[in-house]
């Protein structure tokens, strides 16, 4: 056995040559076996070619009989190496058929490999040999299927941030939106919190005062009023001992108490508030459906005295004091005059029919231990005329039936307006309401 590289003579059994070091086959006949020129035209071949360069014979069958000549368990190994190889190109469909005839793709059955060092180096050059056609068309399918394997991964990665990227957006604008549109409670919450803190200070101003509705409450008057003052801002008014009147179209004072805000502010929300008061009997001189709130006009006056306590609430209203006596009969008395002018056609509507007269009263009149004021005599105008709304007041001297037989006629008369087909039926009419034969008469003017 010779050196494969520089041709020496080696012992049996050396594994790398004594002179130039190369390393040998571990069984140096195996490659013997294989010839070195092609059995069909006897061209040079060496153990990488499968075809013959010169005549393209296959060299398969040369490397099979040259195999038969060794013994059988060389025979063996070459036959089953060519078969690997074979099989190796077939599995990357490398031609292997003789006559260029392509080869079946049959799968063959997996051989046993005898565990011999030799016959492994010999299939590991054999096996490259039969790879190294393949090779470049295999590297550059491998090399085009990674490009493209790439430019896959690229894209679904670009898809993968744009949505994630999407969605952070999404997720972010709205977060911001959560945070800047809070719900309509917090903001209600928010803004009644603020209004309370720039409403818990006080406004020194005394506010201007509108009349913008009125009501009744049975002889209760409800004014509506509507409080302006620029100065207070949305700050809150604590006015004390507050005069609070009504003037209509003639300057006459037709509705005045005295309201203490101390520990029920009036709180203002841009210099502007509304506020609901409620007038007594006696602080108050004229029916409210005989007001008309566009010819009316307002005074709010501070620190005005009062008289007596203040009245409570009346269906929220807020009740006041009465103001100075002297006042009170002044307005009364003022109203009186101005009832009886306002009341002349309806009860000259009433001739030669009959109704009830309820009351009949004077200035200082003495009635079961009262003496009878004008306030007195309004405020009893007023409470019946609550009960029975087509009530009228008339001055007795105004009219024959009361003087035609020289009886005293300065008083006032109250009378109910209610119309009957007699006087009897008027007499059961007052003693179906309750009133006594002192009380309530009946009578027809002529």
């Amino acid at each position: 056995m010779r050196c494969v590289r520089c041709g020496t003579e080696l012992m049996e059994g050396d594994r790398f040559c004594p002179e130039c070091g190369a390393k040998q086959e571990a069984d140096q006949t195996v490659k013997d076996s294989i010839p070195t020129a092609c059995p069909s035209c006897g061209a040079p071949i060496t153990p990488e070619m499968r075809f013959c360069q010169q005549c393209g014979s296959p060299l398969r069958e040369a490397a099979k009989s040259a195999s038969s000549a060794n013994n059988g368990s060389v025979v063996t190994e070459s036959v089953d190496s060519v078969t690997t190889e074979s099989m190796a190109a077939e599995s990357w469909g490398v031609d292997s058929a003789d006559d260029g005839k392509k080869s079946p793709t049959a799968t063959y059955p997996a051989q046993p490999m005898p565990d011999s060092p030799e016959l492994s180096s010999a299939m590991d050059e054999w096996s490259e040999s039969a790879d190294a056609d393949a090779g470049g068309k295999r590297n550059r399918n491998i090399v085009i299927a990674v490009i493209a394997a790439l430019v896959v991964v690229a894209l679904v990665a670009v898809g993968i941030v744009m949505l994630v990227g999407h969605h952070g957006q999404s997720v972010e604008t709205t977060a911001t939106t959560t945070v800047s549109n809070p719900s309509k409670t917090e903001k209600r919450a928010k803004s009644n919190a603020k209004t309370e803190e720039k409403q818990s200070k006080d406004c020194a101003a005394t506010p201007d005062a509108s009349l913008s509705g009125v009501s009744a409450s049975g002889s209760v008057l409800i004014a509506t009023v509507d409080f302006s003052a620029r100065a207070c801002g949305d700050t809150a008014w604590k006015g004390k001992n507050v005069k609070i009147s009504v003037k209509d179209s003639d300057n006459e004072v037709i509705a005045s108490a005295v309201y203490d805000f101390t520990n029920d502010p009036v709180r203002f929300e841009n210099g502007e508030a509304t506020r609901k008061l409620a007038y007594t009997t006696g602080q108050y001189w004229r029916a409210s459906d005989q007001i008309r709130t566009s010819t009316t006009t307002m005074v709010v006056q501070g620190n005005s005295p009062t008289t007596g306590f203040a009245a409570g609430d009346v269906n929220g209203a807020k009740g006041g004091a009465k103001i100075a006596e002297s006042d009170v009969e002044r307005y009364a008395q003022q109203a009186l005059s101005w009832q009886l002018d306002h009341d002349r056609s309806a009860v000259s509507a009433l001739y030669d029919t009959p109704t009830t007269q309820l009351s009949s009263k004077k200035y200082d009149m003495e009635v079961d231990g009262k003496t009878w004021k004008y306030n007195d005599i309004y405020a009893q105008y007023l409470e019946l005329r609550a009960k029975w709304p087509r009530t009228v007041l008339a001055w007795a001297s105004d009219y024959d039936y009361y003087t035609r037989n020289g009886y005293a006629s300065d008083y006032y008369v109250i009378l109910s307006g209610e119309t009957f087909g007699s006087k009897e039926e008027g007499r059961a009419w007052c003693s179906e309401n309750g009133f006594g034969s002192n009380d309530c008469m009946a009578i027809a003017l002529d």
